[in-house]
């Protein structure tokens, strides 16, 4: 059998968030969504948090438990030991639904070189324009692919 060719699974040097909305609301949860991934790998205090998520907040992440105390306990521990960064690559808004597709390095090596994680969060806004529910696929980032085209990069207009 013949091996497929690999190329090197490179990150954009730099990062601008793609924000696809229908409305100026939906631009404006997609920005408080941006808010949060800002909040969460600098400084996630609980009061913080709380700013931006509810607190009958539902979890299906099995990696934390509902509420704002799960989200803010695990990133405050991440922060206080490596140099956490979310790179968000896009945002898209329908009514009260809401995903963004995001890049998650450094959240348990302090490797300059980490690729980290390719995330897909999912999200519902309550009326108060908390976020409500979350759901999420996470996977790494490998080092090589079969396809030139990057997890994160947008080939087509």
């Amino acid at each position: 059998m013949q091996s497929m060719p690999q190329h090197p699974n490179t990150l954009p040097d730099t990062v601008t968030t793609e924000i696809i909305a229908t409305d100026d609301a939906g631009r404006a949860r997609a920005q408080r969504i941006l808010a949060l991934y800002e909040l969460i790998s600098t400084n996630p205090t609980l009061d913080g948090i709380r700013d931006y998520i509810a607190d009958d907040y539902v979890q299906h992440s099995p990696m934390l438990p509902d509420g704002p105390v799960g989200v803010s306990m695990f990133f405050q521990a991440v922060v206080a030991q490596y140099p956490a960064r979310i790179d968000v690559h896009r945002i898209m808004v329908i009514g009260d639904w809401a995903m963004a597709h995001v890049n998650f390095r450094n959240l348990n090596t302090d490797d300059p070189e980490d690729l980290g994680m390719a995330g897909v969060d999912i999200y519902t806004f309550g009326p108060d324009g908390k976020l409500t529910e979350h759901w999420d696929a996470v996977q790494q980032v490998p080092a090589t692919s079969t396809n030139p085209n990057g997890m994160f990069l947008k080939v087509r207009g």
